[in-house]
């Protein structure tokens, strides 16, 4: 019989107090609407005094100014685009919101107008409605989001779309649906050979928590906890201080296989400083700069030499983190500890009980080793049981779905007692008469 793991505990001293671990997106109520919502990553203090619409401060940026008959250039978009929202957007959202207006820009042939003949408004609003002709309806509320603080923050103009008027009513984001099982067994039977420990880790990661390459690249050395005998059991980071996609915590028990992966290369680095990154960056030779923090972009290309060194079939971390949510659902794991486990808002839903039902973090680990003893990862191929004694069918699967995590143990308890009752009644002799 595959024994099940022991559930380390963390010392009460080495976890985050759950008052100073928020769970709070920096998405607001309305993320999702244009209207004046910015998309997620923008930070809105509304106690902040800002000029209006990234302007010299007068409020009015429909003035002309010096060069207006110039042709515009995107690469000087760009950077004012960059200047003007340093502190209000992170970095990532600034480089995802310029690489819509480059595309837009490319499409519209936008360096061949002046900014002149895109302040009276009805210019601009021609060519971003034809650009948004060229694509699917699904994307278009995305792009408009990404559009708009560029057009605002980098051409000093006002945005000439109404959302109400020149828009049909948009059809929220389209979602992936969550990968075959078959295809995540692949790699992960695939990758179980991989010697390398970072790369064991580049995959283990995100296919054991459903973790964005963000959390991934961020996470410190400081947010892994150990158990008594040094081993690593868990992972606890909050979102504002390690400056996640958003600002929720993780809090993630280690599977067996992550932690093995985890301790390998801690022995292998050169730098498990508190404050260095756990994956730190390096190059395809594997030369390593330990105190440099690994950008998503460097870390999608660990990714895609993984893909292509083992030939595997095509599959990305947004897949698994819609992978490791359903898998979640399926053992039976509460929406709070998914949430930690994802690095997820749990209080998202609105309802009363999501927002003050705030567990222990302790109580979350136990959850989650209960309910997942071997990761999300080991829901693909359950635990043999070999048991003596000319047990019955029933028995082996309930013990098989009790090790894998799909039952609780009230629930295996109770079902247990349920057979044995049946099996000493069966084994009754009638008695005669």
């Amino acid at each position: 019989m595959r024994p099940t793991p022991t559930n380390h505990t963390v010392s009460a001293d080495s976890v985050i107090s759950v008052d100073n671990f928020t769970s709070q997106e920096t998405y607001s109520p309305d993320a999702g609407k244009e209207g004046d919502n910015l998309p997620a990553g923008t930070r809105n203090d509304e106690s902040e005094q800002k000029p209006q619409l990234g302007t010299d401060g007068s409020g009015d940026n429909t003035k002309t100014l010096e060069g207006d008959d110039r042709s515009l250039r995107v690469s000087e978009v760009s950077e004012r685009f960059r200047q003007q929202t340093r502190t209000r957007l992170k970095a990532d959202s600034q480089r995802d919101y310029l690489q819509a207006f480059r595309r837009f820009a490319k499409d519209a042939d936008l360096e061949s107008y002046t900014r002149r003949q895109l302040l009276s408004g009805s210019k601009g609003r021609m060519l971003i409605l034809g650009h948004l002709d060229k694509l699917p309806k699904l994307s278009w509320r995305w792009v408009v989001a990404a559009l708009k603080p560029v057009w605002i923050y980098g051409l000093n103009i006002p945005w000439p779309i109404d959302s109400k008027v020149d828009l049909p009513k948009l059809p929220r984001v389209g979602r992936r649906q969550s990968p075959p099982d078959a295809l995540v067994k692949t790699w992960a039977k695939t990758l179980a050979n991989e010697r390398d420990p970072y790369l064991r880790l580049v995959w283990l990661l995100p296919g054991q928590h459903g973790w964005r390459p963000s959390h991934v690249c961020r996470m410190k050395w400081r947010n892994v906890q150990y158990n008594d005998q040094g081993a690593p059991v868990a992972i606890v980071a909050d979102g504002v201080q390690e400056s996640f996609k958003t600002s929720s915590p993780v809090a993630a028990r280690l599977a067996p296989d992550v932690a093995e992966a985890l301790q390998q290369w801690k022995e292998r680095a050169e730098n498990f400083s508190l404050d260095g990154p756990i994956l730190p960056w390096r190059s395809v030779k594997g030369r390593l700069m330990c105190a440099r923090e690994q950008t998503c972009q460097a870390f999608d290309k660990h990714w895609k030499r993984l893909e292509k060194k083992w030939q595997l079939p095509h599959l990305c971390p947004t897949h698994l983190r819609h992978f490791v949510a359903t898998a979640s659902r399926r053992a039976g794991l509460s929406k709070q500890a998914t949430a930690y486990l994802m690095g997820h808002d749990p209080t998202q839903g609105g309802a009363m009980r999501d927002w003050y039902d705030s567990p222990q973090l302790q109580d979350v680990f136990d959850e989650q080793a209960s309910r997942l003893p071997y990761g999300p990862l080991g829901l693909l191929d359950p635990p043999t049981v070999e048991l003596e004694g000319g047990l019955s069918k029933d028995v082996v699967s309930l013990v098989s779905a009790y090790l894998a995590g799909q039952t609780g143990t009230m629930e295996f308890a109770t079902t247990m007692e349920k057979i044995k009752l049946q099996r000493s009644t069966q084994q009754t002799p009638a008695m005669e008469t």
